[in-house]
């Protein structure tokens, strides 16, 4: 791996990353399930592969360990938007409130922006965290990387 990899690796997460928001609004809109991305483990994306066979050998680099802990997270928090948008929907039908023998329905897109929201918060500041490895990563000499990993 070199300098230009490494870069490239964090660069092409930021997109890939946005792209959960963007499928979040269209889960909090209502679209059916089939025109939204199903939800992978962190480790099957394109960064979480990277991550999990090159980036963290990249001892010197810290913040890449926090990263993947973020990583994590925004994994999670669009696979429980997800879920609960779907799993609600199937059971609409109960998500009725009764009141003197009058059925409500129960709005719950307040519910699922909150998560969406937990989902761009996480998402922002990942990118924010990439950013600052990219500039640490770019500032290094090519020297670091000639022979191999850093250590």
């Amino acid at each position: 791996m070199n300098k230009e990899h490494i870069i490239k690796s964090l660069q092409q997460a930021k997109p890939d990353h946005i792209e959960w928001i963007k499928q979040g609004y269209k889960l909090v809109k209502g679209v059916p399930e089939d025109q939204v991305k199903k939800p992978v483990d962190c480790k099957a994306c394109a960064f979480g592969k990277w991550y999990q066979e090159e980036g963290f050998k990249l001892v010197n680099i810290p913040q890449l360990k926090e990263i993947d802990t973020l990583h994590e997270e925004i994994h999670k928090a669009y696979t429980s938007l997800y879920y609960i948008t779907f799993d609600r929907r199937k059971k609409a039908r109960s998500t009725l409130i009764t009141a003197d023998e009058v059925e409500v329905p129960v709005d719950e897109t307040p519910f699922r922006m909150k998560k969406l929201k937990d989902l761009e918060k996480k998402t922002v500041t990942m990118i924010r965290a990439l950013n600052t490895i990219e500039k640490k990563v770019d500032a290094m000499q090519d020297q670091d990387f000639d022979n191999g990993w850093l250590n």
